[in-house]
This record gives structure tokens, C-alpha cells and sequence, in this order.
């Protein structure tokens, strides 16, 4: 696997930029756009050590995004090292600055100590698309599956989102100037509605590698979850953990055993069928 990254400039980046350089600030646009890119490089790295493939970084007005190839966001214990590595390399370098400004004092250490904590702060809010959205989203798909994982992701940053947007408002109606709010909220909104709209594709592209590993599956830890027979392969496919292989335990309508569904039969039986609203019942008598 070869490395490779592209870079993408949002045409806004530029604007805030020059608005920056206009306002005497060029010093400090500078450090962001620096401390941004090798935000992003280091969420990259951790990733191409993880196996992932690095693909591009993209600069927005308020920060960056990286992308990798590869699922990340189905493997919990990977997304919450290479979301985690961001934010705790900007701490990292505060901390550094700081040692150095101890032992040399200068302006320029305490800017670069200031920007790497705001860095680093504002990327452990808990939504997504951000860092800390993405080590809470990990958390939750380790504990409730991939779609409802995610959905209580999304719901979190819609929350934050839109309370955000709703301060950034009243500030700039009271003419307080926060419009970095409220832009960065409407930025956070429309990413989680990304998020929400690629469950399903993200799944089908899970499931096809998934079903491919389990044929050379030797051992693995197990994890046993209980589900009605009434069920729907559909709604049961969605309940996979990602980090275990799964055993589904399957009841009756008098709760008593009516069979055992293995996970790869369950992903069998989604690809095979063209109707996934068949229950699980009728897998069991097949």
C-alpha cells in the first residue's frame, strides 16, 4: 500500500484568509492553517499504521477534514485511536510551546500554545463530524451496532448543532458578533445529515467485506444477542457488532427457542434474498 494524499482548498479557506491578513492578523492565520494541516496528517498517519489507505485533506474556513479509504467508522476500536490522535497531538504540542516559552520567552510560543488548545478543544466536541463526535459515535456502534450507533451520533451533533446555531444568533442579534458559531453549526448540521444519509451504503459495503472475512474466519470472540422470530432480516442486519461474530438466539411468539441464525447466514440471507423483509423465521425453516 502506497501512500498518497491530495488536497482540496474550500475557495472560503482563501476568503477567511485574506479577511485575516487584512485585519493585520497574518501571523495567526498562518499558525491555523499550519496547526490544521498537521492536525489532519496526524489523524492520516494513525490511520495508514491502522491499514487504511490516506486519501485527500480538505481545508475549510473553520478547520479540516481527512479522508481514508477503508471503513473506519465499523471499527471502533481503530476510529476512536485515529480520532483521538488530532486532538491529543495539539495538546502534545501546547504542552511542548509552553516548556519552550518557559525557557525563551516570546509572543509567538504563547499563540502557538493558544491555537493548539483551541485546536484541540473545539475537535473533542462530541459531534460529528468532528473528533469527539466520531469517539462518541465509535462508543456507541461498539455498544448498540452500527445504524443505532450512529443515529444517537447524528441526534447528539443536530442537538448541539442547533444550539449552537441558536446562541451564534442571538449573539449577532445583539450585536455580539459570534457568526463563527453559527457558521460552524451549520457546517456541523449539514455534516451529521451526510452521515445519516450514508448508513445504508456504508452498511452494504461492510457487509460484502464482512461476508468475505467470515469464510476465512479461524476464531473470534462471540457476542450472543436474543431476537424475535418475527423479526425482519432487514431490521436484525443493523444489529451486527462489528468487533465480535455474532450468534442470534431466535424466539417464538411463546418465547420459546425456535432456532439459531449465525451471523453469516444472517448476511448470507441479506444478499441472497431481494425481499430483506423476510423474517427470521423463515430462515430457520429453510
Amino acid at each position: 500500500m502506497r501512500p498518497g494524499v491530495s488536497f482540496r482548498i474550500n475557495p472560503l479557506f482563501l476568503l477567511v484568509v485574506v479577511v485575516f491578513a487584512l485585519a493585520g492578523l497574518f501571523t495567526e492565520a498562518i499558525i491555523s492553517i499550519v496547526l490544521v494541516i498537521t492536525h489532519e496528517f496526524i489523524h492520516l498517519l494513525v490511520a495508514y499504521r491502522l491499514g487504511y489507505r490516506p486519501g485527500k485533506i480538505e481545508l475549510f474556513p473553520f478547520g479540516g477534514m481527512a479522508e481514508y479509504s477503508g471503513l473506519l467508522e465499523m471499527n471502533p476500536g481503530d476510529e476512536i485511536k485515529v480520532a483521538g490522535a488530532g486532538p491529543l497531538y495539539n495538546l502534545a504540542m501546547a504542552g511542548i510551546f509552553y516548556l519552550i516559552y518557559m525557557l525563551t520567552p516570546h509572543n509567538l510560543y504563547l499563540l502557538i500554545v493558544k491555537y493548539n488548545l483551541v485546536l484541540s478543544f473545539f475537535n473533542l466536541i462530541p459531534a460529528l463530524p468532528l473528533d469527539g463526535g466520531r469517539v462518541f459515535r465509535a462508543l456507541m456502534v461498539y455498544n448498540s451496532g452500527f445504524k443505532r450507533g450512529t443515529l444517537i451520533a447524528v441526534k447528539l451533533a443536530k442537538i448541539l448543532a442547533i444550539s449552537g446555531a441558536v446562541m451564534g444568533g442571538v449573539c449577532v442579534l445583539l450585536n455580539k458578533s459570534n457568526l463563527w458559531v453559527l457558521l460552524i453549526s451549520f457546517f456541523v448540521y449539514g455534516a451529521s445529515l451526510k452521515e445519516e444519509n450514508q448508513i445504508v451504503y456504508r452498511l452494504v459495503r461492510y457487509l460484502t467485506r464482512r461476508r468475505q472475512e467470515n469464510i476465512n474466519l479461524t476464531i473470534s470472540p462471540v457476542v450472543n444477542k436474543v431476537v424475535r422470530g418475527e423479526m425482519q432480516v432487514e431490521e436484525v442486519i443493523y444489529h451486527l457488532n462489528p468487533v465480535k461474530y455474532n450468534i442470534f438466539i431466535v424466539l417464538d411468539s411463546k418465547m420459546r427457542l425456535s432456532g439459531i441464525i449465525t451471523e453469516s447466514q444472517l448476511i448470507d440471507s441479506f444478499f441472497r434474498l431481494k425481499k430483506h423483509n423476510i423474517k427470521l423465521n423463515d430462515i430457520i425453516r429453510k
